[in-house]
């Protein structure tokens, strides 16, 4: 192995904490030099358009290389698609009877860790090195990015106290959500249905998803630590944050096998109800909630990642999960 594929290797194999250990340090550099006051609201603007920027490339590139023409529907996406919703449904209501507490930033981030939409290229990656179905997996991706879409601008409004009308609140987040995560799969789909040669380059760009995950988590790395740092709440509701994201976690891992066990697909189903797209949780978070709820996405990130490797580490003693 060159030292090219070395260094690469490492990379992939370690990104998660290149990616925290950069935006911590990033954060904690920009905060010493004491530059916030002149330099917040520019700084604020360019990491608002970055992180959703990043986000709609990465599913973009991520769905030119699936045939979105050879999707297959199968029931336990049916179950999965009922069990998410409803979740999300219940969250909601805690959250909505809790509006006047400061318990409320706990039900959201419960509500952002289940309503992010799945993680999409690590998700099947891992199904198909596990033996599960690649293609169910996938499939599952875009549905759950099609719930979150749907979903979350109809419900947020219910649990947060603003100055908008429900109305009002639900057309703000359809604006900034729903593009998000709808755009990448039309263009991918008109890509491959006019510009099929645009496809082979894309396809080409193998490791750009992950390149720009990396980008896009060290600058949420960065807003959660600023967040934990100057939270309204106080250290217990944090902790109590990450508790949270590691129960909801847990929850959706093993709803998720249970439920495709039933359909012989326990390893595509655990991943695509569990594995999130942690980036996007920060974003939702920090963006429509109380900043603080956001944090549950770095923990969220660090469970899910633990949990795997656990898995991989068991599937190479074992040859099964």
């Amino acid at each position: 192995m060159s030292s090219k594929d070395k260094i690469k290797h490492f990379f992939n194999q370690y990104v998660l904490m290149i990616a925290m250990v950069l935006g911590i340090t990033a954060y904690l550099v920009y905060h010493n030099l004491d530059l916030q006051s002149a330099t917040r609201d520019a700084v604020r603007a360019i990491v608002d358009f970055l992180i959703p920027t990043m986000v709609l490339v990465m599913l973009y590139v991520t769905f030119c290389k699936v045939n979105l023409r050879r999707l297959k529907f199968t029931r336990w996406h049916l179950m999965l698609f009922l069990f998410q919703v409803l979740l999300m449904a219940l969250v909601t209501l805690i959250a909505y009877f809790l509006q006047n507490t400061k318990f409320v930033v706990l039900a959201e981030a419960a509500f952002i860790c289940v309503a992010s939409p799945t993680a999409t290229g690590s998700v099947v990656v891992l199904t198909q090195r596990w033996g599960g179905n690649s293609e169910t997996t996938t499939t599952y991706t875009l549905i759950s990015n099609v719930i979150t879409a749907l979903f979350v601008p109809v419900m947020i409004p219910f649990m947060s106290l603003q100055d908008y009308s429900l109305y009002d609140s639900f057309l703000m987040i359809v604006r900034r959500v729903t593009p998000l995560l709808i755009v990448p799969m039309l263009m991918a789909l008109l890509t491959q249905i006019i510009f099929p040669k645009v496809i082979d380059v894309v396809k080409t760009w193998k490791d750009l998803p992950l390149y720009l995950w990396a980008i896009a988590m060290c600058l949420a790395i960065s807003m959660t630590l600023r967040y934990l740092i100057t939270s309204e709440f106080g250290i217990p509701i944090e902790i109590a944050v990450a508790f949270v994201s590691m129960v909801v976690c847990a929850v959706l891992f093993y709803f998720g096998k249970r439920i495709g066990r039933v359909y012989g697909e326990h390893i595509g189903a655990g991943q695509g109800l569990a594995q999130r797209n942690t980036v996007f949780i920060i974003w939702l978070g920090s963006t429509f909630l109380h900043p603080s709820c956001a944090i549950a996405g770095g923990f969220y990130s660090l469970w899910q990642n633990l949990f795997n490797t656990w898995q991989m580490r068991k599937f190479e003693r074992e040859g099964k999960i």
